[in-house]
């Protein structure tokens, strides 16, 4: 099964990819795998460390589904990363991979040349236009989401709407309205789970309970 590749970066916004983290665990049986530059410890926007299992250098194609990249608070920092830069130029001009980016995270695929010619969207303040002259005005969008052929962009507070894209993008079926919150009706049945029979054994095991044991002995 491939993976989602997560890359990260100093400041990088975990809350705008957990939701999508999430999703292709629990839905599409897809494991994400965090990825940086090198592999000492990225602190998050919320302050939160991750440690990356593998570098750009040791990122191989076949082994993803997708690329993602959040948006970041801050980043003067990552746009001195030319490892990082070097690494998202790969896929200038190469439609193979499907790529999402949220919030400030399309900055870097812009700086890249991989958005040239795309339509696009990010949470960006637009004196950035004059800042910044890879940054195309013509072809950015004011949407929540633009889709435009394997990539994915989004503003930053669309991260729901940013996770249903990036599923419908590779093919998964999934409603537009999974992240609502909203229950209309319910019953008790829909909060009592059993395992499936043939894997009562299995959990017995695990845990070394014996068939003649109702519960775990602490």
């Amino acid at each position: 099964m491939k993976k989602l590749a997560l890359l990260v970066y100093p400041e990088f916004s975990l809350q705008e990819v957990m939701n999508l983290s999430r999703l292709f665990r629990w839905n599409y049986n897809t494991m994400t795998e965090v990825i940086s530059s090198d592999k000492s410890p990225v602190k998050s926007e919320e302050g939160i460390s991750v440690l990356p299992e593998k570098t750009t250098d040791d990122f191989d194609v076949s082994d993803y589904s997708c690329l993602i990249l959040p948006g970041c608070s801050d980043f003067t920092e990552v746009f001195k990363d030319k490892k990082l830069f070097s690494f998202l130029n790969r896929f200038h001009q190469n439609n193979d991979l499907p790529i999402g980016a949220i919030c400030s995270g399309p900055l870097l695929l812009a700086r890249s040349g991989v958005l040239t010619g795309k339509q696009w969207t990010a949470s960006i303040f637009m004196d950035f236009f004059d800042f910044f002259p890879f940054l195309e005005r013509e072809n950015y969008v004011v949407s929540p989401i633009v889709v435009s052929g394997n990539i994915v962009t989004a503003q930053g507070n669309n991260f729901n709407g940013f996770a249903v894209a990036m599923a419908h993008l590779l093919g998964f079926e999934c409603p537009d309205h999974i992240f609502s919150g909203h229950i209309d009706s319910w019953k008790k049945e829909d909060y009592m789970h059993y395992l499936p029979k043939e894997a009562v054994a299995q959990t017995r095991s695990m845990f070394g309970i014996s068939d003649s044991e109702t519960e775990y002995e602490k």
